[in-house]
């Protein structure tokens, strides 16, 4: 369940080391419960003593008859769009009630066992027992446990006298919503073969499959974040972005000439070959500098700036309009952190072109730099910033779109516990990243190669001819693009595509593996960075188990 995230606490949070806690997980809501209730994800361990319907229907349960329970449940119902048709809100409804079983389950493992389903009863009944309908729920209820868990004597004291009403369909009953219980008129029966209670076989049919299962997580919630975890943010992404990009300086050049010098090379292998050739092979490794440095730039910038744009665009969105168009609203997030990352980057990346187009352009990346505002002046440096917003707004707001996609359908995919494995989680950020490298790169194609014609500036080959200077960038992106495509066909806009995707695939992947590995060093990861509710310690059973000394 999704606690809403405070926009101007986390703004407060850029200035200052240290800030109150707030919220911000995966589905917003007006959630808040006690705050002992909510503890560091890593004390979080799902019971495996308890059968996923028992902890269901004691969700349900607890959704009828406790308090904080039913507040939780109620914010759920209130966040979900009003536009959604009963199929789909019943949908999530249901995903979450399955995560609030699974916060459940946690609490329930110190009572597992004859002894402990004992105490669990006594507590129940001690704390709803003056709720009609309450107790006559209880051996509904652990009827559900195996049994040798079964509190055989209390649930056989409880059921003395109860005479069992004509067959009702549980399974549509418990379709109903997500919060009905088995009608009182289905009562447990005894099975000497197994000496413990059973539902009749009418209402057993399809029981976990209508009840739903223990979901993958935990009703969870965000710590607010300090300026600490933002400077976290910012170093991990800009070694992650730093290191990778060094190790593909080779793909890159190769791909700059593929743009710049169309038809002087028969494909990205004949580039490789003839530029180690030809120019030697340091020429693969010519503008390592600018890269270097653009790209810390880079990282330091869009991670931290697309973590709290997701957030303030999530608060500000509000709770129906982030389940009804989440992906719109990540696209935006990308978008905006990448738009502001541009102005840092541009003139890195014009520097960087220059050097890989004209070799004897400049010996270094602080002369070249120099040797550029002194043709063109500052402004210069900036020549290329729409076409680069055009490539990076696109390639940003695809790269953490689709790898945010491609981590959870792959996480999904894999057991539960899969991802709380270091080796796991960072096995899947490395495959993520690929997936989101490729597509972001076929999205942004275009846009990559007419920046690379207008940084080329006079290295521009003869079939292109000498661009206009800077007036009217909007005016230059467009006589770009038309001569492109004059010369060579709208597949002149996708040149270079193939070693691009190689590029890219295996940038993307390095940016987002190195940036975990740089989280997990400094503890911001995920896991770290998030709460779990805590549901069964919430609720008045604990309450009551406490006051009788627990499970003893």
């Amino acid at each position: 369940m999704l606690q809403r995230v405070g926009g101007l606490a986390l703004v407060a949070a850029l200035a200052q080391p240290q800030a109150a806690p707030a919220a911000m997980p995966s589905m917003p809501s007006a959630f808040s419960g006690s705050p002992s209730a909510w503890l560091p994800m890593a004390e979080y361990a799902a019971s495996s003593d308890f059968p996923a319907p028992f902890v269901v229907y004691l969700s349900r349960f607890l959704f009828q008859y406790d308090a904080a329970s039913r507040d939780w449940y109620g914010s759920v119902v209130r966040a979900l769009p009003r536009s959604w048709p009963p199929v789909q809100a019943n949908k999530e409804l249901s995903t979450q009630v399955g995560t609030f079983a699974a916060s459940l389950s946690s609490g329930l493992a110190p009572y597992s066992g004859a002894n402990g389903t004992a105490a669990l009863w006594r507590s129940l009944q001690t704390a709803y027992g003056d709720q009609p309908g309450a107790v006559e729920q209880l051996p509904l209820l652990f009827s559900l446990l195996p049994p040798g868990d079964q509190p055989v004597d209390l649930m056989r004291r409880s059921l003395a006298g109860r005479t069992p009403l004509p067959a009702v369909d549980a399974t549509l009953v418990l379709r109903a919503s997500c919060d009905a219980l088995l009608p009182l008129s289905i009562v447990p029966v005894w099975d000497a073969s197994t000496a413990g209670f059973t539902l009749p076989a009418a209402a057993m049919g399809a029981l976990a499959d209508a009840l739903g299962g223990v979901g993958r997580g935990p009703v969870s919630k965000e710590v607010v974040m300090s300026s600490a975890t933002y400077r976290g943010f910012a170093i991990s992404g800009g070694c992650g972005c730093a290191l990778t990009h060094l190790l593909v300086v080779p793909l890159d050049v190769i791909k700059t000439r593929l743009q710049t010098r169309p038809g002087v090379y028969k494909g990205f292998g004949d580039a490789l070959v003839r530029i180690k050739e030809e120019e030697g092979a340091s020429m693969l490794y010519w503008g390592a500098g600018a890269t270097g440095a653009g790209y810390f730039t880079y990282g330091v910038c869009v991670y931290p700036l697309y973590e709290l744009f997701k957030r303030l665009i999530f608060e500000w969105a509000g709770s129906e309009m982030v389940l009804a168009a989440r992906v719109p609203l990540v696209l935006l997030a990308g978008a905006v952190a990448t738009f502001f990352t541009c102005f840092a980057i541009t003139p890195f990346e014009a520097v960087r072109i220059r050097m890989v187009e004209c070799p004897s352009y400049a010996s270094s990346v602080d002369r070249a730099f120099g040797r550029y505002i002194d043709e063109g002046g500052w402004a210069a440096l900036y020549d290329g910033l729409l076409p680069l917003l055009v490539r990076q707004v696109l390639f940003g707001m695809v790269k953490f779109l689709v790898f945010d996609t491609a981590a959870d359908a792959i996480l999904s995919a894999l057991p539960p516990s899969a991802a709380d494995d270091t080796l796991t989680s960072l096995g899947v950020s490395l495959l993520s990243g690929a997936i989101a490298g490729v597509a972001a790169a076929c999205v942004s194609q275009p846009a990559d190669v007419v920046l690379s014609k207008v940084a080329q500036g006079d290295g521009s080959s003869a079939t292109v001819g000498k661009l206009p200077g800077r007036i009217n960038q909007l005016a230059l992106l467009k006589q770009t693009a038309t001569l492109i495509t004059r010369n060579y066909g709208i597949a002149g806009l996708f040149r270079g595509l193939p070693s691009r995707c190689i590029w890219s695939g295996a940038i993307i992947a390095g940016q987002f593996f190195l940036y975990d590995v740089f989280k997990q060093a400094l503890h911001i990861t995920a896991s770290d960075l998030t709460l779990f509710y805590d549901a069964f310690s919430a609720s008045a059973a604990a309450a009551a188990l406490a006051a009788a000394g627990g499970s003893s």
